[in-house]
């Protein structure tokens, strides 16, 4: 019956032809080769793509306009940098947008990481062989966290590529050290939302209720955290991931008040007062997901 079952849920046999593999590798190349048969995998990855491309002209558009700016005067400069912002604010804006749609793309290809193995009964095929739960679970984790390095931190060392390249050579001395807290940033926010993801997979059994709990959790606790620190009471914004991911990222890139190209883009909140407590908070959200992940294998293979 379990047999039936596993094979209904898409798992083959494995080809073991050629040099052997490290066994989290292929247990991450079989979750994602599920997850892209489904089309609401390839369109939650449009959606990023999207996200990545309209701020990649944003950030083309500053650029070229700075660099004409420079030809005309200094004058001008401060005028285009009131209007279109500078390359931080992109790259701020862009971890901040991102690390939503990231989620909902997370929330489609890796909400039935764990649970539609628990779901299927694949534990039993998957531990009958040498393999042990730390194997397992960083297979997990590695398919999971391919999805974030793809529409987080790719892009982000894209955007640099870009923006280097593009600059006028005056200013592009000012960019080059924008790659490390840009990556930095992107690296905290995949981190977070892979352990989180997974964390909460293995809780459950069924990957689409897993999606939607994992995405309007999100949602809810942005909303409620966000309408708590407005109205007075601090300690909540940092129960809120992407408030805490703001907070760092214009911590880290030093950005200042938003431009006035900016105020087209959807309104962003205040920040956390603290950067350190913000990382410290989504630390503490890829910890808890981290932990339930593994009280998971442990009770799951003792059974």
């Amino acid at each position: 019956m379990n047999g039936e079952r596993i094979y209904a849920v898409g798992y083959r046999p494995l080809d073991f032809k050629g040099r052997r593999q490290s066994p989290p590798w292929p247990i991450a190349r079989t979750m994602l080769l599920l997850a892209w048969r489904k089309r609401a995998t390839k369109v939650a990855l449009l959606f990023c793509l999207a996200v990545v491309g309209g701020h990649g002209l944003w950030l083309v558009a500053q650029l070229l306009f700075r660099r004409y700016a420079g030809e005309m005067g200094g004058a001008h400069m401060l005028a285009v940098d009131q209007l279109v912002g500078q390359a931080q604010e992109v790259f701020a804006a862009f971890l901040s947008m991102q690390f939503f749609v990231t989620a909902v793309a997370l929330s489609v290809i890796a909400g039935g990481a764990v649970a539609e193995d628990r779901a299927a009964g694949a534990f039993e095929l998957y531990f009958a062989r040498p393999l042990t739960p730390r194997q397992y679970a960083v297979g997990k984790l590695l398919g999971a966290g391919l999805v974030p390095a793809a529409t987080l931190v790719l892009p982000s060392l894209l955007l640099w590529i870009v923006a280097v390249g593009v600059a006028p050579p005056a200013l592009r001395a000012q960019l080059w050290w924008l790659v490390v807290p840009a990556l930095a940033g992107a690296l905290l926010a995949a981190a977070t939302l892979t352990a989180t993801v997974v964390g909460l997979s293995a809780l459950g059994r069924k990957a689409r209720t897993v999606g939607v709990v994992y995405v309007g959790g999100l949602i809810l606790l942005s909303g409620v955290a966000e309408g708590l620190a407005a109205g007075g009471v601090g300690w909540a914004g940092y129960l809120a991931p992407e408030r805490d991911l703001r907070t760092v990222a214009d911590t880290l890139l030093n950005v200042g008040l938003p431009s006035v190209g900016a105020q087209f883009l959807p309104h962003r909140p205040q920040a956390n007062p603290d950067a350190l407590l913000s990382a410290a908070g989504l630390l503490a959200y890829a910890a808890a997901g981290l932990g339930a992940l593994w009280w998971r294998l442990r009770a799951e293979v003792r059974a």
